[in-house]
């Protein structure tokens, strides 16, 4: 007989499945009321699109000369958006699959291990980091290259450098779900392709990546909602021009970036309402992919009995004399192709049936079947080579950012960068003279009126990012684990169904829609009238928050499924109830997983921008309120938060040597946390296992 939970404790049970429960279902409340917050705040413009040419003109004028009727025409920045992440996908996919394919099928143990530790660790990049090192390394490089080609002078910036950036960006999504694809296929696929002759590449080309075709589409389309939704990169690299042009040298805009460039300086309800309807238009394209891209995987994780039928060619090699049935005919010493067919319903386990033809596998030089042999060897050992090459050029810009950012970016971290709050930048004769000061070759810079000019840092900025993540986390966990705890003991309900699903899609939304959901909740509260609150630090928090929720739910669910079924029964037979065994079984056994998702939750919003940037605003002084007893509790100047990636972005365009110059601080920093972070909880990961999971 199978132990149930004791009924004992009925009160504080009833509670805690309540909580649970309503954590669960508040997820759903939370993704219908980010979806009505934005058709409530863009319907302004909706509803006289016409007018206003939405959707007709490539115009972006919300204030024309001489007071006329403003012009929201979004086809420049819809143009801006496709061609970046068009060019982004047809670098990216085969680069992707094709190191997905090599770590999978063909690459020794340890460098699979190495190279999958280092594509973890290209993803967890801030996009802002990835601007930076675009800025001022990707865009000279292409301006010599534009120059071959044009006598325009862009500064290197554009629709192509925007779209490699991306291109790097979605490169570890696109191969990280394609190596599990790829390992998903029964290795009796591959047995059978083998043992009748295939060699390894034919192996792959035509039962390898045929049957994890539905995986490697969901990974382009899951990379393509991310392409559609970058923000912070492509700002820096597009040239925020609202032009359409089909030169990939041309300067362009995105929906994205022009939204975190100027929602904080809409004036009037129709120009804010404008740039969140280009907020909602983006919100609906990503979930649509993303929705594409989960029913793919769910439809490939169905098993092999879902499969197409698969025709691998490999070589038959006979005698000279050889007679064979009716069906082949005299081969005559001639090689011929063959192939193993896999029937659709999948029952012969990758044994195949055989059949062939008078078409060779390959070109053959010569009758001799063994020039056809020495040829398909030599493009297998080809072909892995290749295969070889694109992983390198994969993780090659992992080594170009950050040994970049680190050598050119180490001198400028010093002291003041984090003693230092934001001050008026030196000029740059100042600064030069600052630099051969502390060189010891010169007196110290001083400013007009004789006294030593007194430098600035980060300082600040670098406390505002701690307390924006600390709070976040704060209201993010408790809220996440009691959801988790839902869909774990839940997990084949309906409504648990439901609600992953729709985590899994706010997981996929892009960070500039849900800094919008906070500025319309939390700075220019839309239940409010339409009177605003202003930059405050808790606005920020809150869509930080959002941001964690669905990476710690999805961590601790899976954690909590490791746990054994014969752990949960063994704590119901001693009379345990459900939330006794939840509290002190099954969380504590999956606690080092848990922990594990959180810290991977922190140091994916650590380098986070664009939601701040419409969120908490930016203050040069040290980020404490009135009484100076709690960061960012009033909505006042005094409650607006700096934070450090927002200097980054800010100093890295300025004109001022010295600006740029702690922006290179700055970023070497924010690098070195985000890598420790991810480097630390990824080796610590690699060494745990569930604490319970040894228990069968």
């Amino acid at each position: 007989m199978t132990p149930s939970p004791s009924t004992r404790s009925s009160w504080p049970e009833m509670v805690f499945q309540g909580l649970t429960r309503a954590a669960g279902i508040g997820i759903l409340v939370m993704v219908a009321t980010l979806v009505g917050v934005l058709l409530a705040d863009a319907w302004p413009i909706l509803k006289r699109a016409g007018e206003y040419q939405l959707l007709t003109s490539k115009e972006w004028n919300p204030t024309p000369p001489g007071g006329g009727t403003p012009t929201y025409g979004v086809l420049s920045f819809v143009w801006g958006t496709t061609v970046t992440s068009v060019l982004a996908m047809l670098l990216a996919v085969p680069l992707g699959v094709a190191s997905a394919t090599y770590m999978s099928e063909i690459a020794p143990a340890w460098v699979r291990r190495v190279g999958a530790f280092l594509i973890e660790l290209l993803a967890a990049i801030p996009s802002v980091v990835y601007g930076f090192w675009g800025l001022f390394f990707l865009t000279p490089v292409l301006q010599k290259v534009f120059g071959l080609f044009t006598d325009r002078n862009t500064g290197g910036s554009g629709l192509l450098a925007a779209g490699l950036i991306l291109a790097i960006m979605i490169l570890p999504y696109i191969t990280a779900i394609s190596f599990d694809v790829c390992q998903a296929v029964p290795r009796s696929q591959r047995e059978g392709s083998l043992a009748l002759g295939a060699t390894r590449w034919l192996t792959i080309w035509h039962v390898v990546l045929p049957y994890a075709r539905p995986g490697i589409v969901a990974a382009s389309f899951l990379a393509l909602g991310r392409a559609l939704g970058e923000t912070m990169a492509v700002t820096m690299l597009i040239g925020n021009k609202a032009i359409i042009s089909a030169s990939p040298f041309a300067l362009g805009d995105s929906i994205a970036s022009r939204i975190a460039t100027q929602l904080n300086e809409a004036d009037t309800p129709e120009f804010r309402a404008a740039l969140v309807a280009l907020g909602l238009v983006l919100l609906m394209v990503t979930a649509t992919f993303n929705i594409a891209a989960r029913f793919l995987l769910r439809r490939l994780t169905r098993g092999p009995g879902r499969q197409p039928t698969l025709s691998v060619p490999v070589i038959l090699e006979t005698p000279h004399d050889a007679e064979t049935n009716g069906s082949l005919g005299h081969s005559n010493g001639h090689t011929f192709l063959a192939s193993l067919e896999t029937p659709d319903d999948g029952e012969n386990n990758g044994r195949g049936t055989m059949r062939a033809g008078r078409e060779p596998a390959l070109p053959l030089a010569a009758p001799d079947s063994r020039h056809g042999v020495a040829r398909v060897l030599l493009v297998d050992r080809m072909m892995t080579v290749v295969l070889a090459g694109c992983l390198v050029a994969t993780v090659i810009p992992l080594f170009l950012i950050v040994g970049y950012i680190t050598v050119r970016g180490a001198t400028a971290v010093e002291s003041t960068l984090f003693t230092e709050r934001a001050r008026p930048p030196m000029n740059d004769v100042q600064f030069e003279q600052y630099r051969e000061w502390q060189a010891g070759r010169a007196e110290h810079p001083l400013n007009e009126i004789g006294n030593p000019v007194h430098r600035g840092g980060l300082g600040h900025a670098m406390v505002g990012s701690v307390m924006l993540v600390t709070v976040a986390t704060l209201l993010a966990v408790p809220f996440a684990l009691l959801a988790a705890i839902y869909l774990a003991e839940a997990r084949r309900s309906r409504m648990a169904t439901v609600i992953r699903f729709v985590t899994e899609l706010l997981g996929g939304v892009p960070s500039i829609v849900i800094g919008i959901f906070a500025y319309a909740c939390l700075v220019y509260p839309f239940w409010l009238g339409g009177v605003p609150w202003g930059f405050n630090g808790w606005a920020g928090a809150f869509a930080l928050a959002v941001m964690m929720i669905p990476i710690i739910v999805r961590s601790a669910e899976e954690s909590m499924k490791l746990v054994p079924d014969s752990i949960r029964q063994a704590s119901y037979a001693l009379g345990a109830s459900r939330m006794q065994t939840t509290l002190r079984v099954i969380v504590p056994a999956s606690l080092p997983a848990i922990v594990t998702g959180i810290f991977l939750a922190v140091g994916r919003i650590a380098g986070e921008t664009a939601p701040l940037l419409l969120t908490s605003g930016q203050y040069d002084y040290w980020p404490v309120t009135i009484d100076g007893s709690f960061p960012f509790l009033h909505a006042r100047p005094e409650g607006q938060t700096p934070f450090l990636p927002g200097y980054i972005f800010t100093y890295s365009r300025s004109q001022f040597a010295d600006w740029r110059d702690q922006a290179w601080g700055g970023t070497v920093v924010l690098l070195a946390v985000v890598m420790l972070l991810n480097v630390g909880i990824r080796l610590i990961a690699g060494k745990r296992v569930v604490a319970s999971s040894r228990a069968d």
